[in-house]
């Protein structure tokens, strides 16, 4: 149909998202019933209208999801008034995904972006060194910026590796943000899996801790030494910018007190609010990004970077707008459905061998997250089947391995929003990211495993 290629209506796609999160945004804080109707109809009419302009791929996505949803929900008893507000389950993380923009614009004016750069390049341009300095970058933001980390560190090296092959600019991107990503958010207090299990187990956060931190160190570790055989002999056709090195530690200054404001603000409101953590982070993107710019003396610059992104962004939103909508759906069927009570028989019959559940822990994660179930809908799930069979004997290695499980196939999963959001911004197929970086959710995985039992020693 002509219409779906009418590059007025393609250009103007952000008014109908725009209305959506106002809508969406005012139900939130007054609940107010009519208004929470309004909001549910308004997600299904955007998901229809996203899927007709989605590229075929996540057309096909979306018809899965709904179709298998609305049978898993009808089957169980749901009426289909429901089906249609669980739509709406996802919202927080389309409107968390449609202002990153913000932050990474107030990134480039204030020339964090070149810090950034200055921090990833190797003067003889050594891609085994690039990739170990990446990883350190993205990990550093990681911890504080969570998912908009990756947004501005892929933008940083698609710059760096302009001149070399797609394949290998390709390749380095989906392993080194990805990647690090992971290994970064396994233990930090910001990561709603990790708070997530915290309050399900009952166990500190600080003894959970340094056990996270030793998986992320020994799984970098072993991908650094990776990469280097990997990479060894590569080079780029890259210009060295000569650092000041006064300069760049200024540079690495602000940026530390721009992430760890962020941070601070994140964690109060969190403590503080029962709104969420992906709410928490939306709702302080934007006016924090703004604070930033003028206390920067950026503002205009910023106003008029910011926007343009951001309207830009949104006017391709649509595979994302089908993904995470239609997966409101789907999630929420799968909830009701009778294979929950499935999964806790099977786990019921190697409740004895403490190994084999983290095995099988993995492995359901893994592979719920390869037909798009999110690893916190699968840790939900898992909390209740394995609520019979976890004690003070294995509660710290089960916390473990749902961590790191539930954040390590995050590289891999193809409808997850690290890969989607990737995807999308290469412009490839989610599942060649799911194949490049598979092996290493499932070596971070039996890393992981490997470390989780060492508690049952003593």
């Amino acid at each position: 149909m002509s219409i779906l290629y009418n590059q007025s209506i393609l250009k103007n796609f952000f008014y109908l998202y725009a209305a959506l999160f106002i809508l969406f945004l005012f139900n939130f804080f007054t609940d107010i019933a009519a208004l929470g109707t309004i909001v549910s109809f308004t997600a299904f009419a955007v998901l229809f209208i996203s899927w007709l302009f989605a590229s075929r791929l996540f057309r096909m996505i979306g018809a899965a999801f709904v179709s298998v949803g609305v049978i898993l929900s009808l089957t169980a008893g749901e009426s289909l008034m429901t089906v249609v507000t669980n739509t709406t389950s996802n919202l927080p993380l389309l409107f968390f995904f449609s202002i990153l923009p913000w932050i990474g614009t107030v990134v480039k004016v204030g020339g964090l972006d070149e810090s950034i750069t200055d921090m990833v390049q190797d003067e003889q341009n050594r891609v085994e060194k690039i990739y170990g300095r990446s990883l350190f970058t993205t990990y550093f933001l990681g911890v504080f910026l969570n998912l908009s980390a990756i947004y501005i560190i892929q933008q940083v090296i698609s710059d760096l590796f302009k001149k070399a092959s797609v394949s290998l600019r390709h390749e380095f991107i989906i392993k080194s943000t990805l990647r690090a990503f992971s290994l970064a958010v396994i233990w930090s207090p910001l990561e709603v899996v990790v708070g997530l299990t915290v309050d399900s187990t009952g166990l500190s956060y600080f003894t959970l801790l340094p056990w996270l931190i030793l998986c992320s160190l020994v799984t970098c570790l072993s991908e650094i030494y990776i990469s280097r055989k990997e990479f060894r002999n590569v080079t780029l056709d890259a210009p060295f910018k000569n650092v000041n090195k006064k300069e760049l530690r200024h540079s690495i200054l602000k940026m530390i007190v721009l992430l760890a404001s962020f941070m601070s603000l994140v964690m109060t409101l969190n403590i503080f609010s029962s709104l969420g953590f992906v709410m928490t982070v939306a709702l302080i993107i934007i006016p924090f990004s703004f604070i930033t710019a003028l206390i920067m003396q950026k503002f205009e610059l910023f106003l008029k970077g910011g926007w343009t992104a951001w309207r830009n962004h949104n006017n391709t939103l649509q595979n994302f707008a089908v993904l995470f909508l239609s997966l409101g759906i789907f999630s929420e069927g799968f909830n009701v459905s009778p294979l929950p009570g499935l999964m806790q028989q099977v786990f019921g019959y190697i409740d004895s061998f403490v190994v084999l559940i983290l095995i099988l822990i993995m492995l359901v994660i893994y592979a719920l997250a390869m037909f798009g179930v999110h690893p916190i809908a699968t840790l939900a799930i898992l909390f209740e089947v394995l609520n019979p069979i976890i004690n003070a004997d294995n509660v710290l290695s089960i916390a473990i391995v749902m961590i790191v499980c539930g954040l390590s196939i995050a590289p891999a999963a193809p409808y997850g929003l690290n890969a989607t959001m990737t995807s999308q911004y290469l412009g490839i197929n989610p599942y060649r990211i799911t194949k490049t970086n598979i092996g290493f959710a499932f070596r971070m995985g039996f890393i992981t495993i490997a470390i989780a039992m060492i508690p049952m020693l003593f």
